[in-house]
């Protein structure tokens, strides 16, 4: 039982994790430029691997409540 507390808790630590990248990527996005110089941060790839790592932790989230997600391969 101690496994799945720590489990869990990283798995929601990965969503936190993945919803604040998405957020201070798209924060960073949106503020106005003062100059016509690139920015530093390639912001896009960042907010695309925080709805990757949203995504898997969700699935994780909902496997561990026992719904299957996925194909199944033993039919």
């Amino acid at each position: 039982m101690q496994q799945n507390i720590v489990e869990i808790s990283l798995t929601y630590g990965g969503l936190a994790l993945g919803v604040a990248l998405v957020a201070v990527m798209a924060w960073i996005e949106r503020r106005p430029r003062k100059t016509l110089e690139p920015s530093l941060v390639p912001t896009t790839p960042l907010m695309f691997l925080g709805a990757f790592i949203c995504l898997v932790a969700v699935v994780h989230i909902v496997n561990s409540f026992g719904i299957h997600t996925g194909k199944r391969w033993d039919m």
